[in-house]
């Protein structure tokens, strides 16, 4: 047999060995109802209660907090823009969100860690957040917001305008204040929405919390805090 043939009867003998393993791999599939365990960073969202809630002094509002892991940013140009794809319906965070349309997303530190159970699986229909934080951690008290003359190096105390804004939680990584630009989208137990990120705020670099790494969900799910589905363990 000449040399080429022999050459193309090789080639075509590793192609047919490479598509039999590809088949048997994909023949191996199975259902599965756990999601990729993929490792993403823990926020809590911070919103504004209506007037009508009791047990805050927040302008005659008090604040709720959540967690949420489902964020992402989208775009950057012309504004930086992210997704909220994580507002669980019939919550208060819920409520809030779809009534003033904006909140201050927290990146959670591990410092955070002795909080996530109560923000992530208590409702704040049932319960005041505020006073059960404070209980559960003195240190991680929430705070009010002030205006941008504050010289602290807090960023959960800053504030750039005078509005009333949701207390906030004190040595996050990173503060995003959202304000929705879109309707919000039906997503079956979440909803989805389109925000812009009107300020992000950093504690300095006398800030412990510059020094940490953000919380993420691969470290919850380490230490038994959440499930793989990513919900709070019982």
């Amino acid at each position: 047999m000449p040399m080429r043939q022999t050459n193309y009867v090789a080639l075509l003998l590793l192609l047919i060995t490479i598509c039999g393993g590809l088949i048997s791999g994909v023949s191996s599939l199975h259902v599965t109802s756990t999601p990729p365990l993929v490792d993403v960073p823990v926020y809590s969202m911070a919103t504004l209660n209506p007037p009508d809630k009791t047990g805050g002094t927040n302008g005659g509002s008090t604040t709720n907090m959540n967690i949420l892991t489902y964020a992402t940013p989208v775009s950057v140009r012309p504004d930086r823009v992210w997704a909220l794809m994580g507002l669980y319906k019939g919550t208060l965070s819920h409520e809030n969100f779809s009534r003033t349309r904006t909140c201050i997303l927290q990146l959670l530190t591990a410092k955070h860690i002795p909080l996530v159970r109560l923000l992530g699986a208590s409702s704040g229909n049932d319960l005041n957040k505020h006073q059960e934080c404070s209980k559960l951690a003195p240190e991680l008290a929430w705070r009010e917001s002030s205006s941008s003359s504050s010289s602290s190096g807090d960023p959960s105390t800053t504030c750039k305008n005078s509005e009333q804004q949701p207390q906030l939680l004190p040595d996050c990584a990173y503060y995003l204040k959202l304000t929705a630009i879109g309707d919000i989208v039906d997503g079956g137990s979440h909803d989805v929405v389109i925000c812009k990120v009107e300020e992000m705020l950093v504690a300095d670099d006398s800030n412990e919390a510059t020094r940490q790494e953000y919380l993420s969900t691969a470290k919850l799910r380490e230490l038994g805090i959440i499930t793989e589905q990513g919900r709070v363990a019982e």
